[in-house]
């Protein structure tokens, strides 16, 4: 795809050296990383788990170098782990972090987050379990260049991983299940977001939100992002609340949600379509999004209001559908080499809608395009 290459090139940097001082003996790797454990205590070596410094993450993260290593010891923490410069934060097998009753850091959230990456650059957050927060499992807001791969995020009051206002950052490996706002959220209401990935992760069961959310919120732009390789199933099953496999989607007029790649995802069994665009009023930049090479079975199990301001008139979808498009704004939109199985529409297209269709692939599809 075609901001691929720009994707991984930040990747690695970010997996291989962000935390890494080249050239560095084996004593500058020991100093550079510091343990937190429910057993710490000030004074200790602080050379592994058993003699671990510090009992608080937040403190131990304070106390690292800049480019150092948190390792925290399994046990849990009930804490908000905020990262505001560049470090690895990781958990070991157990560590776990309760964010009941947590504050947010940013005011106009209503709740706090698991942990927070603010404002900060080459960051890694990986192999933790992240339960009961108010808003999101793991935030990464107005940052770039940010890991967060392995972690287990369960019951959160909003989603798994949020990158927003984020850049060249990535979400790999994670399983994101039971999260009431869904399991991955690409937004912008802290800054423009882009050339963000979240790929070979699992959301499941997330039940009033999309496996992956696509989603304006301001005038500052999502672009250029790229979901691929994910298992997307049971999402948004809420009739009140119903989500998508993945969803690409703005209220917001003037908004721009363009250039952005969802491919070979494997979809199924969503209360809306298995890749939904929704381009709800006039004015919006919803261009240029593809929908390539994915596995979609049978989603659209609530059913579709679409929900489109005139000059379009909305014609919801009830039946079972694979991808649906609908748009009060003039788009494109590319869809092909999806492989579409097990549903009564294979495409559907409501509004203003110049759809590139090819090689793509029916079975048991009682109807491959609809155009309502």
């Amino acid at each position: 795809m075609r901001q691929v290459s720009r994707l991984l090139a930040g990747v690695v940097a970010v997996g291989a050296s962000a935390f890494t001082l080249v050239g560095a003996s084996a004593a500058d790797a020991a100093s550079s990383t510091v343990y937190v454990s429910r057993h710490g205590h000030s004074g200790a070596p602080d050379r592994s788990c058993s003699t671990a410094r510090y009992r608080h993450i937040n403190e131990a993260i304070a106390a690292a170098p800049r480019g150092g290593r948190v390792i925290v010891c399994g046990g849990t923490y009930k804490v908000q782990a905020v990262v505001t410069k560049s470090l690895a934060l990781i958990g070991r097998h157990g560590a776990t972090i309760d964010a009941k009753g947590q504050k947010p850091i940013v005011k106009k959230l209503p709740g706090g987050s698991g942990v927070v990456v603010f404002g900060a650059r080459n960051v890694e957050v990986s192999g933790f379990t992240v339960v009961n927060a108010g808003f999101d499992a793991i935030l990464v807001a107005r940052s770039t260049r940010v890991l967060v791969s392995h972690n287990r995020l369960m019951h959160n009051g909003n989603v798994g991983v949020d990158f927003n206002g984020t850049s060249d950052s990535l979400a790999t490996h994670n399983m994101s299940e039971f999260n009431k706002g869904g399991g991955f959220l690409i937004a912008d209401d802290l800054g423009p977001t882009h050339f963000d990935a979240v790929t070979w992760n699992t959301a499941r069961r997330n039940p009033d939100g999309c496996g992956v959310i696509i989603a304006g919120h301001s005038t500052s732009g999502v672009w250029g992002n790229y979901v691929a390789h994910n298992l997307l199933t049971f999402n948004g099953l809420n009739r009140k609340v119903p989500g998508a496999g993945v969803v690409i989607a703005t209220e917001v007029k003037g908004e721009r949600v363009s250039g952005n790649d969802v491919a070979h995802n494997v979809i199924y069994g969503n209360g809306l379509a298995g890749v939904t665009i929704h381009s709800h009023v006039p004015g919006q930049h919803m261009s240029g999004n593809q929908i390539v090479g994915n596995d979609i079975g049978r989603n659209n199990l609530v059913g579709d209001t679409i929900g489109l301001a005139p000059p379009v008139t909305a014609h919801p979808d009830k039946r079972t559908t694979g991808i649906l498009v609908g748009a009060s704004s003039s788009i494109k939109v590319w869809i092909h080499g999806n492989y579409i199985h097990s549903n009564w529409f294979g495409i559907y297209l409501n509004g203003r809608i110049h759809a590139h269709i090819f090689h793509n692939r029916y079975r048991h599809v009682h109807k491959r395009i609809k155009v309502a």
